[in-house]
């Protein structure tokens, strides 16, 4: 097998990247599937939408490594027990074009959101949307959705119960990173953006809705340590991020409220707090890393007050540690009738799909 790093040539295909849905061999009652990558050896931050029509699309950024120009956005769709070649939807020959997000509005319009900007350099990046009125078999021309240089993005919105958007997003600036949400009351005509207090160096904030109508929100700590929660009555105003007992590796998690009122989140379970690292060599420099892996998925009765019911859904095996890019930047949706879907970075060779009983 070639080198699965950023920034080495392409690799030949893999027959194992058909693909086609088939039962797991290690997760009892799992149907799993790793996608086709034709587009670059590093394919990375996937997100997942199953529209009310019953299509389940993925969606993730793909290219020869993150912040190349040649980094572009995908599109796949998974058709009876087969996940389609991806379609590349955007492909800015000037710009790398990362962390694209799917969602459905109330007319049942697909977007597409993803940030774009100048090679490797983050405080550049605006957000760019697109719309498919075929449930992402066809898309608009892009527009600049959020054009303050620096916005980033890599969780969908929570739609609140008046219909308002809330759309978790953050600012990459020299003096550091915080989170803000960006709301939005008329299907995404016009946005406002409120701060979230204390949220210096957490990112990726992912919400949910808990029974009762407020807002929880999880955050990556970009210092490895715990992740970090807020909550909010209405969107606009936010708690500090407090840590929880649960690890964070500086990678992201996603939280996902599931029909039934139950909250489900996907994450790492590790941290350097734990001491749970691999060293790796960065510009010359050796450095620790958090380990990526093993990557979890629990389940909350209680609005995220307690998370009890946690199950290993990758671990670490002789493949991963040849390679530190590990099990990644998950999506978790509900998959209705009981079931749950999670998409994750597969060494960031492709990405992994996962069917799985939600109880």
């Amino acid at each position: 097998m070639s080198d699965p790093r950023p920034g080495t040539a392409v690799q030949a295909a893999d027959p194992r990247f058909d693909g086609v849905v088939r039962p797991s061999a290690v997760l009892p009652g799992a149907r799993e599937a790793l996608l086709p990558v034709p587009h670059g050896p590093d394919n990375h931050a996937v997100n997942l939408l199953l529209t009310r029509g019953g299509d389940l699309l993925s969606t993730w950024f793909s290219g020869p490594r993150e912040g190349d120009p040649g980094t572009n956005v995908v599109v796949s769709r998974r058709t009876g027990d087969r996940w389609e070649e991806p379609l590349l939807v955007a492909a800015d020959p000037l710009r790398s074009e990362q962390n694209p997000v799917l969602f459905e509005d109330g007319d049942g319009l697909v977007w597409l959101l993803h940030t774009s900007m100048e090679p490797h350099d983050q405080t550049t990046a605006h957000v760019v949307a697109r719309t498919s009125a075929d449930a992402g078999r066809t898309w608009s021309e892009p527009r600049v959705l959020f054009a303050e240089p620096g916005t980033f993005i890599r969780h969908p919105p929570a739609v609140l119960d008046d219909g308002t958007w809330v759309l978790p997003a953050y600012h990459c600036t020299a003096a550091g990173d915080h989170s803000v949400v960006k709301l939005s009351a008329d299907g995404g005509r016009t946005w406002t953006e409120h701060q979230v207090p204390g949220s210096g160096d957490l990112v990726q904030m992912t919400i949910a809705q808990r029974p009762g109508g407020a807002l929880l929100a999880m955050f990556r700590d970009r210092r490895a340590g715990r992740i970090h929660a807020s909550a909010s009555a209405d969107g606009r105003t936010w708690s500090a991020p407090e840590r929880t007992g649960l690890p964070n590796n500086d990678s992201s998690v996603q939280l996902t409220r599931l029909g039934d009122g139950r909250l489900a989140l996907v994450y790492n379970d590790a941290s350097l707090e734990r001491d749970q690292f691999r060293w790796v060599t960065k510009n010359g420099q050796r450095r620790r890393k958090a380990l990526r892996t093993p990557l979890v998925v629990a389940l909350s009765e209680d609005g995220g007050a307690n998370w009890p019911h946690r199950r290993v859904l990758q671990d670490s095996d002789s493949e991963y540690w040849q390679n530190e890019l590990g099990y990644s930047y998950p999506s978790v949706i509900d998959g209705r009738a009981g079931r749950l879907h999670v998409a994750f970075s597969y060494l960031r060779k492709t990405i992994k799909h996962l069917e799985i009983d939600a109880s």
